[in-house]
């Protein structure tokens, strides 16, 4: 059970679960079925903002106000990368159409969209223009567009 507020919610592609960030720093999965805790993760330093599955489900991305984006194995628990880059906190990490990138961005003060390959571990774009807070960002399903909103 989560012991602050849940800021994000994702539903894994099978329909089986329900994946849980919170402001405890956690990230837990729970059973559809029955409501029971599956397993949880600990790792980030600060409250989470975004949490988002694979398209394959075997990942779990999350980010957090500690500036990271973390990918946790869906089987285990582990952490399996961790992206770092970001000066500022995070609001929102999400997952391409495809699984083959997380992008992430969040405060005005660092108010650029980045892409994370999860091949190859890193950075690999840097999307600007907002000069406000990123608080979303979309793919279209075939992966050709990038659309984002600030405030």
């Amino acid at each position: 059970r989560h012991t602050g507020g849940v800021t994000s919610v994702a539903v894994t592609p099978d329909g089986l679960h329900v994946v849980s960030g919170s402001n405890d720093k956690t990230v837990r999965v729970w059973s559809l079925e029955n409501g029971t805790e599956v397993r949880w993760m600990d790792g980030h330093r600060s409250w989470l903002r975004s949490v988002a599955v694979t398209p394959n489900g075997q990942h779990i991305v999350s980010c957090s106000l500690d500036k990271t984006v973390r990918v946790w194995s869906m089987a285990t628990g582990e952490e399996v990368q961790r992206f770092d880059g970001h000066t500022q906190n995070l609001l929102f990490a999400s997952v391409t159409p495809d699984g083959e990138h997380v992008m992430s961005g969040g405060n005005a003060a660092d108010p650029i969209v980045r892409v994370w390959s999860l091949a190859r571990g890193r950075e690999v774009l840097q999307l600007e223009g907002h000069t406000e807070f990123v608080r979303s960002v979309a793919v279209s399903p075939d992966g050709r567009h990038v659309v984002s909103g600030s405030f």
